[in-house]
């Protein structure tokens, strides 16, 4: 248990302070006979705390306070002390003018008064609204809007390049009172003007929510997080996200018939959109929902993340997020070789990916993945006089350039004694999901994690960690690749070939091998010209089961590929053709509104 985790269940209610947690009241004397607050402080990076009450005075450490509660501290492992260092931002170079005839029209159109806009800071430049962000007082990024309806082709929103990712107008909010997070600028105006306190927006829309990493602390600071999305599908998404990285517990939500909190206010005014947020409701817990109410499926919608082989994207239709993927393969088949692969290709589609190798250092992984991120061409060549052939060396540029590609998208768990426990497996996988994002996750393998047994059974301890891992993938919509060993050392696998319980099979979404094909398999006509296999014994949704996807394999580079590509094994990724994200703002959906109606040609009062 971590001291957050400890003032959740046994200082709440609390508010914190710097470094420290301060409950109302102190655990150990609860105040005394005039009930005195705040005199209890837990700081969380000496990991001591103490009351100030004289008559109490109790001391110590962070440990002796989870052993006087029944509760057992974390180990000295301190993974928030081993964070990369922090990214470099590009201070804007806007100059701020103040707001002219055009766009003040443009805001007083949408119920924006000069009070507002002034008080939110909100500037011009060339003629385009700007809203500059701020972080303790220094400007961080610089967004622009237009202040008419956007010529065909042309971007609403844009930033400057090279700004940090926060929320706009969190300087102005109060820790001690609910915050309110929306979808864009002018809905935060729109609730400011309204008299809603405390509101918050989000950079970018439904397309970046960095700032909640970059804003992971600040955002700590509240109990109460009222989200307030836009009333399309892009809104539902970006509420769900910011639910499951904020906490249901403290998260809100506002539901209204117009698309956004703008529209909510030039249709019913100020009072309605304030009853609104007042009203917001509570997260619900799941349990029980009625048939009726759920959205009807859309295949073609759901999200998926894209294996490195066509062919196995044809069988699976991808690897859909919220399921699991059960590996196995005997050894040296290639299993943990084409995972790698796999979240390379992860990576190179925007996602970011965390993964426990519990047979290989990191030092061992990182040589792996980044010969098969450099492939073929992009390796050199030295003779080996040992094994008396050639052998790949990484070229020290490349490497380079592919460590600056996935450095914020590629995490590894450490373990520090070679074998990781269930309890901190999922802390740091949490961790990951919640800090940095991460979409895609590897344990390989089930073998080397030492899960808690069930009445001291193996097979029921390893069925219950499956579980969880089925249970972590839904609960943040992840995708999890999980590699267990087979039952037998040699041949062809089956489904009922995977070692342990099998109740591992029956719970996961999808259960695939790797097969090596030995010499007298690749002289059958059906596999000729072939290096390996992915057997596709299962896959839940599709109901597809025993597939086969023939693969060459590059031994050089670690790289598999199917002789229908054209490329054959030097696919480049993102590092080598300079793939970067997009700056910019997702468009929603329009509604007509006057505001949309104002076209680049009208002449303005002056």
């Amino acid at each position: 248990m971590n001291p957050f985790q400890f003032a959740d269940k046994h200082l709440y209610p609390y508010k914190i302070s710097g470094n420290e947690i301060q409950p109302v009241k102190c655990p150990y004397c609860g105040g005394g006979r005039h009930n005195d607050k705040y005199t209890f402080a837990l700081n969380t990076e000496k990991l001591i705390f103490n009351c100030l009450r004289g008559s109490c005075g109790k001391t110590g450490t962070f440990y002796q306070l989870c052993k006087d509660f029944g509760e057992e501290a974390d180990s000295g492992e301190d993974y928030e002390r081993r964070l990369p260092p922090k990214k470099a931002y590009k201070k804007p170079q806007t100059e701020l003018k103040p707001i002219g005839n055009r766009v003040a029209e443009y805001l007083k159109l949408r119920g924006i008064s000069r009070e507002t806009w002034e008080r939110r800071k909100v500037s011009e430049e060339k003629g385009n609204i700007v809203f500059p962000y701020y972080e303790n007082g220094e400007l961080v990024l610089v967004k622009y809007k237009l202040p008419r309806k956007p010529n065909p082709g042309e971007n609403k929103s844009w930033r400057e390049a090279g700004g940090k990712s926060v929320f706009w107008g969190m300087d102005d909010c109060n820790p001690s009172k609910p915050l309110v997070i929306c979808e864009g600028e002018m809905d935060a105006l729109a609730l400011d003007e309204a008299g809603v306190e405390n509101v918050v927006s989000v950079p970018s829309g439904t397309q970046d929510l960095t700032c909640v990493e970059n804003n992971w602390d600040w955002l700590q600071q509240f109990n109460k997080i009222i989200i307030w999305a836009d009333n399309d599908e892009a809104g539902q998404e970006m509420e769900k996200k910011l639910i499951g990285k904020l906490g249901e517990w403290r998260c809100y939500t506002v539901r209204s018939k117009y698309k956004d909190a703008n529209v909510h206010l030039y249709k019913e005014g100020k009072e309605s959109v304030k009853k609104a947020v007042e009203n917001a409701k509570e997260v619900p817990v799941a349990g029980i929902i009625r048939l009726a109410n759920v959205r009807q499926l859309d295949y073609s919608k759901i999200e998926k993340v894209k294996s490195s082989i066509e062919g196995v994207n044809e069988v699976l239709g991808g690897y859909m997020m919220g399921q699991v993927s059960i590996w196995t393969g005997i050894n040296s088949s290639g299993k943990s070789t084409f995972l790698g692969q796999e979240l390379l290709a992860a990576i190179d589609q925007g996602y970011k990916v965390c993964a426990y190798s519990g047979e290989l250092p990191a030092s061992f992984f990182k040589y792996w993945i980044d010969l098969q991120a450099s492939g073929p061409k992009n390796l050199d060549r030295v003779f080996d006089t040992i094994k008396n052939e050639y052998v790949p060396k990484l070229n020290k540029e490349v490497v380079k350039k592919i460590s600056q590609w996935y450095e914020d998208k590629f995490f590894l768990y450490d373990s520090t004694n070679g074998i990781a426990t269930e309890k901190d497996l999922f802390k740091i996988f949490e961790y990951a999901a919640r800090r940095y994002n991460c979409k895609v996750f590897l344990v390989d393998n089930l073998m080397t994690t030492e899960f808690e047994r069930v009445d001291n059974d193996f097979y029921r301890g390893q069925s219950a960690f499956v579980g969880n891992v089925i249970s972590f993938a839904k609960r943040f919509d992840a995708h999890v690749h999980l590699v267990a060993h087979p039952r037998k050392a040699f041949g062809k696998l089956t489904k009922m070939d995977v070692s342990g319980s099998g109740d591992i099979t029956n719970r996961a979404d999808n259960v695939l091998a790797v097969h090596r094909l030995s010499q007298k398999e690749k002289e059958k006509e059906e596999y000729h010209g072939l290096d390996n296999l992915v057997q596709i014994f299962k896959n839940r949704i599709n109901g597809t089961q025993d597939e086969e996807v023939g693969l060459k394999f590059d031994a050089f580079s670690k790289r598999f590929y199917q002789e229908r590509d054209i490329e054959g094994p030097n696919k480049k990724y993102g590092w080598e053709y300079g793939k970067s994200e997009i700056e910019g703002f997702y468009e929603v959906e329009q509604t007509e509104l006057p505001w949309d109606e104002i076209e680049g040609d009208i002449k303005w009062a002056t």
